[in-house]
Parts: structure tokens; C-alpha cells; sequence
């Protein structure tokens, strides 16, 4: 079954567990090998907070991403886990790892928690979300559930709950509803992942636990798994980011990435005119990416397109980069990127851009610009169109990013 809240939450922080890793994993890993190949990826999360801001992030957290390697495992346990500054949930653990063995090529993922309590509404024993996605035999499966040894709502013990419905909602006064046993699973052409939620704790009212309209999961698990492949396809795209030293300043515009491709379809994402505050006016801006995988082949491309910039007086016309990666089934791989920049003024000054590769332009007293800033390895390419360093404000802006590459 489905879920009913958060559906789409819950598959927009599977991927970005998974992203989070895949580009690393992009750079380091592969073989020349032609041999299908199977993306194993999957997390555990005690404690998750979906809505709002309530002092919290995911904690306990577990998780393998975008990975090839069926012996990647990943563990954590902590003796309480706090959500608000409230205590939630004590004695938790998680545990995600894949595995290549007799039931086949999957990922599993488990969390549990001795006790779950929030003050006196609500008491739970005895919990564990756990939920399996595998590949044998041509087909593809999985399994989810969720258990509880007691609970109480209220100081009031809820009965029936040896065979819990999925998605099963009840009251909680003074806080909101809670819903238990979410479980589900989603299959596509690359593949399958499952899910179970053991506990969401949605507040509807205001308390002195969890702030109004936040939704809270106690136990949160995903598998996933992907059908054999000739290699994994990886990469990410956006139009800009500004960081001031190590900290940003304005998050990626248009962002997008991938694990799997997108079932050979092209996936557009696109923003209007936008301000990095202090810092630049950005014109409209759209990402494009695609990506196939199969046990014939393997490609994915990024696109990064980006109106124009303004930096000042410093005025940069059209940016644009891509970045491709493919494997074909002789084992033979390749990767290629490009990028452009229509002009370059300040005032009524027009400069030359440069074309090759990693060149450099300094415009005295306000910035340096770096032009088709590239990153290569064997199996994974980067490339910025634009990376401008605004002298007066110790701010660098990456414009016209792309990635891509393929693992296996």
C-alpha cells in the first residue's frame, strides 16, 4: 500500500541519501569489466523530521548510495534520539546492507527502538521498521513491515495491534494523529525500492512537543535495488551557487541529479530571473538530464543553461555547459563535456573569453573569472562554465555546472 502522507517527502530524501554519495563513488570506482552490474542503495533514519523546522534533522542515520559493491554495509546506535529538544525515541538502531547470496542481488534496511514516548500522550515498546528489495531470477520483489509490542495513547492501551492495517491513523489529543505501519513499495523501469514507516506523528495543533504542521517519523526505512545493468550512471547539473569561503551563501538553482538515469527520457527543471542577495542577478535558468541503463548500455548526460549573469558592473551574456558518460557492452567508456560563454563587459568594456579549458581572466579590483573549469577522470567528468571570484564580497560563484559519469 501506498502511503497517504508524505509519499512524495519520503521519496525526495531517499534521493538525496543516495545523490550524496553517488559522486564520490564516481570518481574511485570501476572496472573494465562488460559484466552486468546491479545498483544497490538504501537507508535507515531513527528519527526524521519532513515539515517545517523543529531543532531537528534525520537522526541514527545508516545508508549505502549508488553503489556496485553487494558487501557495503552501514550501522549506527544511539541511546536517545531527540526531535524539538524533546526526548522521542531511546535505544535506537539502524542497520542497512546489501548482499549477493542465495535470495538473490537486494538491499535491506532495519531500524528499531526500545521505547517511544512523548511525555504522557503517547507510548510505544518494542518498535522495528524493516523492509527488503531484491532481484532473482529475472524478477524483481520485496517485503516491508513494521512491529510494535504495545502502545498507548493517552495512558490508554491500543489493542489489535498484533496484525496492524498499513497506514492505520489515530488520535492523539492535544498534538495531532499519528499513522502506523506505512509500508510500500515503487517499481520502475531501472528497477524497485521499498519503504516502511514505523511511526508518523503529525501535529495539527499547537503543543509544547512539536511545532504545528510538522510531521515527525519514528523509524524510517528504504531499499532499493536495480535491475543488472552494464554500469550505473551518475552526475548532477545546476545553474548556479554562490559560497562565501566554505559556507554557501545561495544553494544550487535548478539542481538536478541522478542514480539511475531516467528511462531514456530528457527531465527538464527550470527557474526564473533570481537574486543571490548582495551578490549577483541571475537570469532565467534551466538543467537538463537524461540517463538509459541497460545490460546493453549505459549513458547519461547533463545540461546547465543560464541566461546571463550580473556581478556589479560586470555583465556576462549566456552561459551554458554538458557533461556526458556511457559504457557500451564491449566494456569500452567515455566521457565528454563542453561549455560556452557568449561575452564578457564591464561598462561599455567588452572582453575576449577565452576557449580552452581552465583559463583565466582578471578584471582589476572586481573579479576573477575562470572559464570552462574542468575535472576529468576515466569514468567521470566536471564541468563549470563559469566560476566568477567577486574580490569585494570574498564570494565565488560556480555558474553552468554539469557531472556525469558511469560505476562498473
Amino acid at each position: 500500500m501506498r502511503p497517504r502522507i508524505g509519499y512524495k517527502k519520503l521519496a525526495a530524501v531517499g534521493v538525496a541519501a543516495v545523490v550524496g554519495v553517488a559522486s564520490t563513488i564516481a570518481l574511485t570506482s570501476g572496472s573494465a569489466s562488460a559484466a552486468p552490474v546491479f545498483g544497490y542503495s538504501g537507508y535507515s533514519f531513527g528519527t526524521d523530521v519532513q515539515a517545517g523546522i523543529a531543532g531537528s534533522g534525520p537522526q541514527v542515520i545508516s545508508h549505502i548510495g549508488c553503489t556496485t559493491d553487494p558487501s557495503r554495509k552501514s550501522k549506527n546506535d544511539l541511546a536517545t534520539a531527540n526531535v524539538n529538544k524533546v526526548a522521542l525515541a531511546k535505544s535506537v538502531t539502524t542497520d542497512t546492507h546489501a548482499f549477493n547470496d542465495k535470495r538473490g542481488n537486494g538491499v535491506t534496511s532495519t531500524a528499531t527502538a526500545a521505547d517511544v514516548k512523548l511525555g504522557s500522550l503517547l507510548s510505544i515498546t518494542g518498535v522495528k521498521a524493516t523492509t527488503t528489495s531484491w532481484y532473482k531470477n529475472g524478477k524483481l520483489g520485496y517485503s516491508a513491515s513494521n512491529t510494535y509490542a504495545a502502545v498507548k495513547v493517552g495512558g490508554v492501551a491500543v489493542p489489535g495491534l498484533l496484525d496492524i492495517k498499513p497506514g492505520t491513523k489515530l488520535a492523539v489529543p492535544g498534538i495531532g494523529y499519528l499513522v502506523l505501519n506505512r509500508v510500500g513499495a515503487h517499481k520502475t523501469a531501472s528497477g524497485i525500492y521499498s519503504y516502511a514507516q514505523a511511526i508518523v506523528l503529525h501535529a495539527n495543533v499547537k503543543n509544547q512537543y512539536i511545532p504545528e504542521g510538522v510531521d515527525v517519523v519514528v523509524l524510517k526505512v528504504r531499499a532499493e535495488i536495480t535491475n543488472p545493468a552494464i554500469a550505473m550512471v551518475v552526475g548532477d547539473a545546476y545553474g548556479t551557487q554562490a559560497n562565501v569561503n566554505n559556507l554557501a551563501k545561495s544553494g544550487p538553482t535548478s539542481y538536478q541529479a541522478t542514480c539511475q538515469g531516467t528511462q531514456g527520457k530528457t527531465e527538464r527543471v527550470a527557474v526564473g530571473e533570481l537574486s543571490i542577495p548582495k551578490v549577483a542577478y541571475v537570469g532565467a535558468v534551466y538543467t537538463t538530464k537524461y540517463g538509459d541503463v541497460s545490460k546493453d548500455k549505459a549513458a547519461v548526460e547533463f545540461t546547465s543553461h543560464v541566461a546571463g549573469v550580473k556581478v556589479g558592473n560586470l555583465s556576462i551574456g549566456a552561459i551554458e555547459s554538458s557533461a556526458s558518460a556511457w559504457k557500451t557492452k564491449d566494456g569500452k567508456v567515455g566521457v565528454t563535456s563542453s561549455s560556452n560563454v557568449v561575452s564578457v563587459k564591464v561598462g561599455n568594456k567588452v572582453y575576449d573569453v577565452p576557449n580552452k579549458p581552465n583559463t583565466t581572466l582578471e578584471i582589476p579590483g572586481i573579479a576573477k573569472l575562470t572559464f570552462n573549469q574542468v575535472m576529468r577522470q576515466s569514468r567521470y567528468i566536471s564541468v563549470n562554465a563559469l566560476v566568477i571570484d567577486v574580490y569585494s564580497l570574498n564570494t565565488k560563484v560556480v555558474v553552468g555546472h554539469s557531472a556525469a559519469g558511469v560505476i562498473g
